[in-house]
């Protein structure tokens, strides 16, 4: 029960905006701080990311802020099994919208790498993220109408695998119910090996996910939950209608 009023906190102390430009604003406000303090106190400081399209505002925002970018390390919290110059590449997705202006100095590190199968995918993308330095300085998530967090999906057979709290694993590969179905995730142990977490969504019906979530409790039916009721990092939430 504790762990569920926790939850039920964190969204009571959402910040809520008028518009998904202001909560995008708002966000690389406060992430050009996050990093700015990641640089200056070890060097080098890293970024973690979403895809899909509610960051796009959120990364036009941030790349033209005056950041040593050349010390920032950016990567993915997960990645569709495409080619990447696929439309549907998150990379791809980064590299068109965040990696330009000042951030084209950034360091981005892709996570998919097309190996030869499940197990070899999983370890270029921990091979990846092992060049980012840690704990990240920030983690930006965002959230599907389904309540699925990076590609942690309800009902896929590795949901157990990502949510494990004692996995060693950095990534899973996962099956989305949508195309492209074959996915790479964080595992949320490794989501959360983070100073700085915020859960960026827009709209209505994904606030009304947030608030079932909640209420069930349950994170094999709302992996959101299992982000929002945990206490090693706290969880930020910009929304807005």
């Amino acid at each position: 029960m504790k762990n569920a009023e926790h939850a039920v906190r964190t969204l009571e102390a959402a910040q809520r905006f008028a518009s998904p430009q202001r909560a995008a604003s708002a966000l690389a406000d406060r992430l050009t701080e996050v990093i700015d303090h990641g640089a200056r106190r070890r060097d080098r400081a890293s970024l973690l990311v979403p895809g899909g399209r509610t960051p796009v505002a959120l990364f036009e925002a941030l790349c033209s802020r005056d950041l040593q970018w050349d010390r920032v390390h950016v990567s993915l919290t997960d990645e569709r099994r495409v080619a990447p110059d696929d439309p549907a590449s998150n990379a791809a997705m980064v590299r068109a919208h965040l990696i330009q202006d000042r951030a084209v100095a950034a360091h981005f590190h892709p996570l998919y790498q097309a190996t030869t199968g499940d197990r070899g995918d999983e370890a270029a993308c921990g091979a990846a993220l092992g060049l980012l330095p840690r704990p990240f300085d920030a983690v930006v998530l965002g959230m599907g109408n389904d309540g699925h967090i990076a590609s942690i999906f309800p009902g896929d057979p590795a949901l157990p695998r990502a949510l494990s709290t004692t996995t060693e694993a950095r990534c899973v590969v996962t099956r989305a119910p949508d195309p492209p179905h074959d996915r790479l995730s964080l595992t949320l142990m490794t989501l959360l090996q983070s100073r700085w977490i915020a859960l960026h969504v827009n709209g209505a019906q994904k606030w009304d996910t947030l608030e079932q979530a909640v209420t069930a409790a349950d994170p094999e039916r709302y992996p959101v939950y299992a982000l929002l009721h945990q206490r090693r990092v706290p969880v930020h939430v910009y929304y807005s209608a």
